[in-house]
C-alpha cells in the first residue's frame, strides 16, 4: 500500500477539485489527461495542474477508444439502437485502462471526478450512490467490479455540484465556472447528426405513424431516439391529440415511427438484458427483487430479476417503465448501493 493516486483530469470543474481534495488529504497525486481524438485543447488543466502542483501526464488512449468503445457504438448505432458510450468508456479506458497506467507508475489508487461513493463493509467495496442525488453517476459505472474499487478514490462523494463550484472559485481554479458537457466527448464542438454523419451517411426516409400512414421525412433514423419529441417537425399535424414522440425505427425499410396522444407505446412492463455485471459477484438466487432504472435520469422502480443463460436476465418491473431503449442499459439498485446491470436488448 502506497499513497499515490493516479487521478483522470479532464480539464474539468470536478477533477480540478478533486485534484485538491486529493492533495489536501495528502495523496501524492499525478494527474493523467488522456485524448481520443486530434487538437485537443489542454490550457485549461495544464493550468490547474501547474497551479496545484501536480505532475501531468499526457496519453493517446485513441487506439483502445476506437477499438473498444467508438468501434462498437457506431455499430448499435448503425443496427437502430442507441447506445450509452460512457458506459463502454468508464468499462475500459477510466476504469480499464487507467489501471494499467496506475500500475506503471506505481499507484495503488486510481480516481476520477465521479459523483459516487465507496462504501468498505467488513472489507467488501460497495459502490453507493453520491450524497447529490440529482448529480450521482453509479448508473456509468455499474460495469465496474469490486476489484476495481478496492483501488478507487471518489473524492467528491459527499459533495454537491454547487459547493465542487464554490470550492474551485475560492482557490482560484480556471475551469470554476466552466460549463460541464452531456454530450459525447469526442464530438468536440460539433452536433451529434454532424458527428455521427461521419461514420454513417444520413438517409432521408419516411416518418409513418402506428398504422403505416406517411406523415413526414425524417432527417437520418440514427439522428433520433424511443420518445423523442423534439426535432420531428411535426408539430401542426397532431391535432387534439398531442405532439408525436418517436415510438420505434425500422432500420431495414429506413423508416421512423410515431405516435402521438397517449404514451401506452412507450410503456413497457419487462425487458431482456445481456452483459450482465454484478458488482459484487453474482447472487446465490436465480431470481431477485431490486430496484432497477433502464435511464439515467430516471427514478429507479421495484423489479424482479431472473437470470437465465450466464450473463443474460429479464427484468419485470412492478410499474411499466417509458421509453425502454435497445443499446442502453437497466442498472440493478438495492437501497443506496448499485448492484450492476446489463445491456437492454
Amino acid at each position: 500500500m502506497n499513497n499515490k493516486v493516479l487521478l483522470g483530469m479532464s480539464g474539468g470543474v470536478d477533477s480540478s477539485v478533486a485534484a485538491l481534495l486529493l492533495k489536501r488529504q495528502g495523496y501524492s497525486v499525478t494527474g493523467v489527461n488522456f485524448s481520443f481524438a486530434d487538437n485537443i485543447d489542454r490550457s485549461d488543466v495544464t493550468a490547474v495542474a501547474e497551479k496545484l502542483g501536480v505532475p501531468l501526464v499526457f496519453v493517446d488512449f485513441k487506439d483502445i477508444f476506437d477499438q473498444k468503445v467508438l468501434s462498437p457504438f457506431i455499430a448499435a448505432y448503425s443496427h437502430g439502437k442507441t447506445p450509452n458510450i460512457c458506459v463502454a468508456c468508464n468499462k475500459f479506458i477510466k476504469f480499464g485502462a487507467m489501471f494499467d497506467l496506475a500500475d506503471k507508475y506505481g499507484c495503488q489508487y486510481v480516481s476520477t471526478g465521479h459523483y459516487c461513493s465507496i462504501t468498505n463493509v467488513s472489507g467488501h467495496f460497495y459502490l453507493s450512490q453520491a450524497k447529490d442525488g440529482a448529480k450521482d453517476q453509479t448508473y456509468f459505472l455499474h460495469q465496474i467490479t469490486e476489484e476495481k474499487l478496492a483501488r478507487v478514490l471518489f473524492p467528491l462523494a459527499e459533495l454537491k455540484k454547487s459547493e465542487v463550484r464554490n470550492i474551485a472559485e475560492r482557490e482560484n481554479l480556471v475551469t470554476a465556472h466552466k460549463k460541464g458537457s452531456s454530450d459525447i466527448c469526442v464530438m468536440g464542438d460539433m452536433s451529434f447528426p454532424e458527428f455521427i454523419g461521419q461514420y454513417i451517411p444520413a438517409a432521408t426516409g419516411d416518418i409513418v405513424d402506428d398504422k403505416g400512414v406517411v406523415v413526414g421525412k425524417h432527417k437520418g433514423i440514427f439522428n433520433y431516439t424511443l420518445g423523442q419529441r423534439k426535432g420531428l417537425d411535426l408539430g401542426g399535424r397532431s391535432g387534439e391529440d398531442g405532439r408525436w414522440f418517436v415510438i420505434g425505427k425500422d432500420v431495414a425499410k429506413n423508416r421512423l415511427i410515431v405516435s402521438h396522444g397517449d404514451e401506452n407505446a412507450l410503456l413497457t412492463c419487462s425487458v431482456t438484458i445481456k452483459n450482465v455485471n454484478f458488482i459484487n459477484g453474482a447472487p446465490e438466487d436465480q431470481t431477485f427483487d431490486c430496484f432497477a432504472k433502464t435511464r439515467y435520469r430516471q427514478s429507479a422502480t421495484a423489479a424482479t430479476v431472473r437470470l437465465f443463460d450466464g450473463n443474460k436476465a429479464e427484468v419485470i418491473f412492478r410499474e411499466p417503465v417509458r421509453a425502454a431503449t435497445s443499446g442502453q442499459y437497466c442498472v440493478f439498485y438495492d437501497g443506496q448501493y448499485c448492484l450492476g446491470g446489463g445491456e437492454i436488448e
